[in-house]
């Protein structure tokens, strides 16, 4: 009698698709990762936190990038040996005048130059609903993502971790910055960072459903340029007749970074402003 065949099991259904695009002739890389269910246009979050699983159960468009700074920039030629430093890790500078200069100017140059191009090719992606887009980042992503929401009006929420928006108290309160002693900046940088404070400028917030989320004990963001930062966005949406779409959420723990209280804050804030489609 010959042997029964048996058919190999079925390969399991992808949980999600890929798709990819190129921008800035080769520079920068926008990967997307779709969940298959539900069907049709889904919202779509620029996502810096790097729970993309969280995104993708949740029905969102995961979208990830990277730029090539180096391609576009070039190598960063190293600091003389001699040549004294002032500030730490990201912050470090030739002077305290010009403290942070290059990372605030970084952030600023990612956030308003090549975010919105990313979403311009969302856009054109017939699986993202373009009225649904939202972008969310912790530590420097959550610098950026601050500054891409100011810059960009089609982002329709945003969630901010362990981040703010007050620029000259991060420098001056931040274990990475001046640790509390006075700061003196040189008066073009002081210029260039009045323009850029989103505290200076919370009014280019209100079209978005912001949640801002930090830690009371951390040395790196403190907690006073984040209540500052928080103040200042509460009034702001207060006037233009949106509470709602502003939370401060301040945990009284320790530490830099996201954990499992952040990405809580995160789903929650973006499922109640994504999921229902929208009639703009």
């Amino acid at each position: 009698m010959a042997p029964t065949q048996q058919s190999a099991p079925p390969s399991p259904t992808p949980e999600f698709s890929v798709k990819q695009g190129v921008l800035f002739n080769g520079t920068v890389s926008v990967r997307l990762e779709i969940p298959n269910n539900p069907a049709g246009p889904k919202p779509a979050v620029i996502t810096l936190v790097d729970d993309l699983r969280g995104f993708r159960d949740a029905g969102f468009v995961a979208v990830t990038y990277k730029i090539d700074w180096a391609r576009i920039k070039g190598p960063t030629p190293p600091a003389p040996p001699s040549e004294r430093r002032v500030g730490k890790w990201v912050l470090t500078s030739p002077s305290a005048k010009v403290l942070g200069k290059s990372y605030l100017r970084g952030i600023t140059e990612e956030a308003t130059e090549y975010v919105p191009k990313i979403i311009d090719w969302l856009e054109t992606v017939p699986e993202v609903d373009a009225n649904r887009l939202a972008m969310a980042g912790g530590s420097t992503n959550g610098f950026i993502t601050l500054q891409a929401v100011a810059a960009d009006h089609r982002l329709r929420a945003a969630v901010v971790i362990a981040a703010c928006g007050d620029y000259r108290g991060f420098l001056r309160q931040s274990s990475m910055g001046m640790e509390g002693k006075p700061l003196a900046l040189e008066p073009s940088y002081e210029r260039w960072i009045r323009a850029h404070d989103i505290i200076r400028k919370p009014r280019h917030m209100v079209h978005a459903a912001l949640l801002m989320v930090n830690r009371a004990e951390d040395p790196i963001i403190p907690v006073s340029c984040a209540d500052a930062t928080a103040r200042v966005l509460k009034q702001t949406y207060a006037a233009a007749g949106a509470t709602d779409r502003f939370r401060y959420v301040r945990f009284e723990t320790t530490g830099h970074g996201i954990g499992p209280d952040e990405r809580r804050e995160t789903m929650e804030w973006l499922g109640k402003w994504l999921q229902a489609p929208t009639t703009e």
